[in-house]
């Protein structure tokens, strides 16, 4: 009878490869994606459709990060008249966890990023025909495709 022996140290050797992968590209991209929620919170402010009275609605415009449904980051917009809305920095923080806590708005796994102007009326401009934020949304998706390709790459060189 001949004896027979399995060596399975290739499938650990991928396993492990694989998994060096996973971590660094997801260490690539916990950064890339913070630096393109920054820029795009930066770009929806130089691209406002409504004439900025106040800045207040300009300046609560925040953002949350967030990876396998856990929060990575959340930046909130500082409003710069807090004497002329005493509540308003709470109404940007609440604003903000409010629409991150609705259903289906993060993803249980991979990423999701969330970007809200904290002011309620907000949606009161947008629904005027201004721009707040929607217009963002095509900025965001060339740079998440940027984001992605670099991260492949950075994996691909370990």
């Amino acid at each position: 009878m001949a004896k027979a022996e399995i060596k399975i140290e290739g499938i650990q050797r991928l396993q492990e490869r694989l998994w060096r992968k996973y971590k660094v590209m997801t260490g690539y991209l916990d950064q890339a994606l913070l630096q393109v929620c920054e820029e795009a919170v930066t770009y929806s402010k130089e691209h406002k459709g409504y004439k900025d009275r106040t800045s207040n609605l300009k300046n609560s415009i925040s953002f949350a990060l967030f990876f396998d449904g856990q929060l990575i980051r959340m930046v909130e917009g500082r409003i710069p008249k807090p004497e002329e809305r005493p509540n308003g920095q709470n109404e940007v923080r609440a604003n903000l966890e409010g629409y991150c806590n609705q259903p289906g708005v993060v993803a249980p796994k991979g990423y999701s990023l969330v970007i809200a102007a904290g002011m309620d009326y907000g949606k009161y401009v947008e629904a005027r025909g201004y721009n707040v934020v929607y217009m963002t949304k095509y900025y965001l998706v060339d740079e998440l495709h940027k984001a992605v390709r670099d991260a492949l790459e950075v994996a691909r060189e370990v």
